[in-house]
């Protein structure tokens, strides 16, 4: 913690609260019709300290993705997986994280369109990563990898010499498709995640 000043730890820990409130107001509220200042006010902030941190409220579904892809590289630090077990526990971690917020997928998949014409990311500064994983200080340095590399080095442990884009296509199709399935059917979303792996892996390992 000493490497961290208070006031670093502090603009962290008012970074993640933001985010926190927003899942937490999304529960009851759709991400469209919900207002910066109810954000703002669920953390004791002003609107205008929330710009500080987000440019607009797009910006916390970029840092939730951000957050997303920490959380996967810091499993793979405190335990290690390769090819299809590894993509296993990230399908069944992120099926845990919909069933505790079940909204912010479908919300992600809305906005995911208009993410792809924007270059701008959402860093996750190094005393945000320490408040999350205090006893992880090989995570605070490292640059943050998106869900598809993480995905495509899996797949190349899987088979080192096969051109795996077609395959990444298919999970990312199982990724945010079976979580709308889900949500309009009233289905299990890990159910619906091991039934498209078991068919997208058998192929794999049938190549």
């Amino acid at each position: 913690m000493g490497e961290f000043g208070k006031r670093a730890l502090n603009k962290a820990r008012t970074k993640l609260g933001i985010l926190q409130a927003m899942l937490d107001l999304i529960a009851d509220t759709s991400f469209k019709e919900m207002k910066i200042k109810d954000i703002a006010e669920r953390v004791q902030i002003t609107e205008m300290t929330f710009f500080n941190y987000f440019q607009t409220k797009d910006d916390l579904l970029k840092y939730f993705m951000a957050l997303w892809s920490l959380d996967q590289m810091a499993l793979q630090l405190q335990e290690p997986l390769e090819g299809e077990a590894a993509i296993r526990r990230i399908f069944d971690t992120t099926a845990q994280q919909i069933h505790e917020h079940p909204q912010i997928m479908v919300t992600l998949i809305s906005h995911l369109a208009s993410f792809s014409n924007e270059t701008a990311t959402v860093d996750v500064e190094a005393a945000e990563r320490y408040l999350r994983y205090p006893n992880l200080v090989d995570l605070y340095a490292v640059p943050i990898r998106s869900g598809n590399e993480i995905l495509l080095q899996h797949l190349h442990e899987l088979n080192p010499a096969a051109d795996h884009m077609q395959t990444l296509m298919h999970l990312a199709s199982c990724f945010y498709g079976d979580p709308l399935v889900a949500y309009t059917s009233g289905k299990d979303v890990q159910s619906l995640y091991k039934r498209s792996l078991d068919l997208i892996l058998r192929d794999i390992k049938q190549a």
